[in-house]
């Protein structure tokens, strides 16, 4: 079986690979060459990936490299410059349990992470 996670792309939306090549059966290796996603033949006792699914996943591909090229809309921080340090732990807190409740609620779903979970601390860049 041939697996798909968060690593095994993450050079193409870096721009550091130019393709990610995974095994298709041998009859379909021509119809397997995408932009971002080239299918190879799968050795006799593999699985390969079906078509439809690597044209798929080029389409995300191709939508995660768009959404990295363009310009970002600004968005406005705001100003904690008048927040007591209660109302600031309270903040922190609330964003905490946003975070978790969106990964519980992908992990539920099927739709969770691949590959790495973020590590505690690493969603909020604070400068006391």
């Amino acid at each position: 079986m041939f697996s798909l996670n968060a690593y095994s792309y993450n050079g193409i939306v870096s721009g550091g690979s130019p393709k990610l090549h995974v095994p298709v059966q041998p009859a379909s290796v021509i119809y397997a060459q995408f932009d971002h996603v080239s299918g190879f033949a799968a050795k006799a006792n593999q699985a390969g990936i079906s078509v439809s699914k690597i044209h798929i996943l080029n389409s995300l591909l191709n939508q995660v490299i768009s959404m990295r090229t363009s310009p970002k809309p600004e968005i406005p921080k705001p100003d904690t410059s008048n927040l007591t340090q209660s109302q600031l732990d309270s903040l922190i807190k609330d964003y905490s349990k946003q975070v978790t409740s969106s990964i519980h609620a992908a992990q539920a779903t099927g739709y969770g992470l691949a590959g790495a979970m973020p590590e505690p601390g690493a969603v909020f860049s604070l400068n006391v």
